[in-house]
C-alpha cells in the first residue's frame, strides 16, 4: 500500500467517525481533538516506521493482532470455543476484520477500533457525568481520558477495548449490556473479569460493616485480595495447565505485596524480573513524566480511601479489591506492567472525580454504590 493511500484512508475513517459522533451537526471538543490527534499520530508512526516497522512501535503484540485479522479469522471462528475466542481477541479483532474486508489497511483498522472504543468509553462517562451533575472541565476529562489513553488508541492493541468494557460494567445503565461487557472482558483477559466479579462480591460484603469499621475494611481490602488472588492463580494453573497446586511465592507473599502497592504509584516495573522489562529505567521514568496520569490517577484514588463518603464506599472498595486481586494474579506472570492495569484507570478516575469534584446537583438519597451493584 502506498503512503498516499494510507493517509487517504485515515482521512476517510476520521471523517466517518466525526459524522457518527456529531450531535445535531455539533462535534464534542474532546471527540474532535482526539480524532485529530489520532489522525496525526497514526500518520506519523506510519511515516516514521513504515507498514511493517509500526508493529514494533512501543509493543510488538501489534503483529499478533495483525496476524489474527489477516490470517486466522479468515480461516473461520468457532464461537462455542472459549479458548479460540480468547486466542483471536474476538471483541477487538472481529470489528477490525470487518472494516478491513472493505479495503482498509489491516493495521489501520485495528488502530481505528482502538480509537472507537476510547470514544465510546468517553461517551459512557459523559452520560454518567450528566446523571451526577459533574461538569466536564478540562481537568475532569484529563483524569478520565488523558493523553496516555489517547496514546494507546494509536496502537493495534486491545487495551482501550478492555477499558471500555470495564467502564461500562461500572457506569453503564443497561443491565444486559453490562453482563455482555463482562463476558467480552472475560474473553479478552479472563483473570480481569474474575477480579471484577471478586470485587463485586467483596464490595457487597464490606458495605454491611458499620461506619466505625471503615478503615478496617480498607485495610482488609488491601491485603485479603492478595492472598485470594495468589491462591486463585495457583488454582487456575492447576485446573487449566495441570500444574502442581502451590503458592508460587514465600509464605507471607512479601514480593506480591510489594508489587501490588508499587502499582498504585505506577512503579511496578521496579519489582519485576529485569528480563521482562523491554525499556531502560530512564526511558520508563521519562514516559511517566510525559504521561503523569500513570502515577497521579492511582495515587489520587489511594487518597480517596482516606476519605469516608457513604455514597462511594461500596464503589471504592469494589474497585480497590478488584484492582488488588488483579495485580496479585498478574504478579504470578511475567507481564505485570502499567499496560496490564490500564483498563482500571478510567474507573479509578471516576472515584477521584466523585470524591473531589463539586457536583452541580446533590443527590443524597441516590447512592452511587447502589447504581453499580443493584
Amino acid at each position: 500500500m502506498s503512503s498516499i493511500s494510507y493517509y487517504l484512508q485515515v482521512v476517510i475513517l476520521c471523517s466517518t467517525l466525526l459524522w457518527f459522533f456529531s450531535r445535531k451537526g455539533k462535534i464534542d471538543r474532546f471527540v474532535l481533538c482526539t480524532v485529530v490527534l489520532w489522525a496525526f499520530g497514526v500518520s506519523l508512526i506510519y511515516f516514521r516506521y513504515g507498514p511493517i516497522g509500526q508493529w514494533s512501535f512501543y509493543q510488538n503484540d501489534q503483529y499478533w493482532h495483525w496476524k489474527v485479522v489477516a490470517q486466522l479469522i479468515p480461516q473461520g471462528i468457532n464461537f462455542f470455543s472459549a479458548d479460540q475466542l480468547n486466542l483471536l481477541r474476538i471483541p477487538y479483532a472481529l470489528p477490525a476484520y470487518l472494516i478491513s474486508t472493505v479495503g482498509f489497511d489491516i493495521t489501520l483498522s485495528l488502530k481505528f477500533v482502538s480509537l472507537v472504543y476510547l470514544l465510546l468509553n468517553f461517551n459512557v462517562f459523559q452520560k454518567y457525568a450528566e446523571t451526577h451533575g459533574i461538569q466536564l472541565k478540562l481537568r475532569i476529562v484529563w483524569l478520565f481520558s488523558g493523553p496516555f489513553l489517547i496514546f494507546f488508541s494509536l496502537l493495534a492493541l486491545r487495551e482501550t477495548t478492555m477499558l471500555f468494557f470495564l467502564s461500562y460494567i461500572f457506569l453503564g445503565r443497561n443491565t444486559s449490556l453490562r453482563g455482555f461487557s463482562l463476558v467480552c472482558l472475560g474473553i479478552l483477559r479472563p483473570h480481569l473479569a474474575v477480579a471484577i466479579l471478586f470485587g463485586f462480591v467483596w464490595g457487597w460484603l464490606m458495605k454491611r460493616a458499620p461506619r466505625s469499621w471503615y478503615f478496617a475494611t480498607v485495610a482488609a481490602s488491601a491485603l485479603v485480595p492478595i492472598w485470594v488472588g495468589t491462591l486463585g492463580f495457583s488454582v487456575g494453573n492447576f485446573l487449566l495447565n495441570n500444574l502442581p497446586l502451590q503458592l508460587y511465592q514465600d509464605l507471607f507473599l512479601k514480593s506480591q505485596i510489594t508489587q501490588v502497592f508499587s502499582s498504585f504509584v505506577g512503579l511496578q516495573f521496579l519489582t519485576v524480573a529485569y528480563q521482562t522489562v523491554e525499556y531502560t529505567t530512564q526511558s520508563i521514568l521519562l514516559i511517566r513524566l510525559i504521561f503523569p496520569e500513570i502515577v497521579l490517577v492511582p495515587l489520587l484514588f489511594t487518597s480517596t480511601l482516606l476519605i469516608y463518603k457513604q455514597e462511594l464506599t461500596q464503589l471504592k472498595l469494589t474497585i480497590f479489591s478488584a484492582f488488588v486481586f488483579f495485580v496479585a494474579v498478574s504478579s504470578g506472570t511475567e507481564y505485570l506492567s502499567v499496560r496490564q492495569t490500564l483498563p482500571f484507570f478510567p474507573i479509578l478516575a471516576v472515584v477521584v472525580i466523585r470524591t473531589y469534584a463539586k457536583e452541580v446537583v446533590a443527590k443524597p438519597d441516590e447512592l452511587a454504590a447502589n447504581r453499580v451493584t443493584n
